[in-house]
């Protein structure tokens, strides 16, 4: 089906091609007004963790568990079904990442309520810890989903799991619908 020859792009068409991407990426800037500033929450979430004082000039064992742990719950957040990264301020990542990790590392944090201090309310801070949690559970179901299979997916395997997956979606969206 897809043969050598379905590669072949002539050069005429690579000139087309790229000047529409041109046009489109044009566009985009345009639209962003050229600000394509990106703030992730990593680095916030070390110097929030040096703010509270739990990571010391001189890092000990446990206050570098604690930020090694907070980095890999930002990390987890990039593979949420919930698109953490695009709903949420950066800020609430960072502080729901250093709670959870802190808890996790039996590492005190101040009695305040310190969330405060970085502009994220209680009920932000709840739900990203939610969400946070459910990522775990997610991430292992999907890898558990692909462990018999192997990577990188053929062309044909990654049009057959684009099937299945919609039929998947279309079928829940029926049962949630019929269930209401």
């Amino acid at each position: 089906m897809h043969g050598p020859e379905s590669y072949y792009l002539s050069e005429g068409s690579y000139h087309s091609a790229r000047a529409v991407l041109l046009r489109t990426e044009t566009i985009v800037l345009r639209t962003l007004a050229f600000d394509i500033k990106i703030i992730v929450p990593h680095h916030l979430a070390l110097t929030y963790l040096q703010t509270l004082g739990v990571i010391p000039t001189t890092p000990s064992s446990k206050s570098r568990a604690l930020a090694a742990r907070t980095l890999g719950y930002l990390n987890l957040a990039l593979f949420s079904p919930q698109l953490l990264y695009v709903t949420n301020q950066p800020t609430a990542l960072a502080v729901a990442a250093i709670y959870l990790a802190s808890r996790e590392a039996k590492v005190k944090l101040p009695s305040i309520e310190w969330w405060e201090i970085f502009d994220v309310d209680r009920e932000d801070l709840g739900f990203l810890v939610v969400a946070l949690r459910s990522c775990e559970a997610w991430v292992k179901a999907e890898g558990e989903k692909w462990l018999d299979r192997g990577c990188p997916l053929t062309v044909d395997e990654l049009a057959r799991e684009i099937q299945n997956r919609s039929v998947e979606d279309a079928h829940s969206t029926l049962e949630h619908r019929y269930q209401t």
